[in-house]
């Protein structure tokens, strides 16, 4: 019995940890290279020297397909706060329309990133 429940653990273990890889819109040359970005609802690597935080306290925010988070630099081992951060998907809309299906937008302190996904 310990077999299969342990298989089944890391299982999910592995599902949990696998991030989405997103490049700068307009930039799909980025997919596959240290530039490329990763997304998930526990954390978010900008790609580059970019670092790695940590997403923490995920709140949804009513009426928009985004969540808000409490960033925490986990780089090298720090453990210290980078403020707020929000994550919202959609479609990217144009004056003429759909310009692309889906874009992820993560919004720091530090600026806005405008990313679409890796195929």
């Amino acid at each position: 019995m310990r077999p299969v429940i342990y298989g089944i653990t890391l299982l999910s273990l592995s599902a949990v940890a696998q991030a989405d890889g997103y490049a700068d819109y307009g930039k799909p040359e980025q997919c596959g290279t240290y530039s490329a970005a990763e997304y998930t609802r526990e954390g978010w690597f900008a790609g580059g020297e970019g670092g790695s935080m940590a997403l923490t306290d995920a709140q949804s925010v009513r009426g928009l397909n985004a969540l808000l988070f409490a960033g925490v630099i986990t780089e090298e081992g720090a453990n210290e706060s980078a403020g707020r951060v929000m994550a919202a998907r959609g479609p990217l809309l144009g004056a003429t329309g759909a310009m692309a299906e889906e874009v992820l937008v993560i919004i720091t302190p530090q600026g806005i990133r405008l990313l679409q996904r890796c195929p």
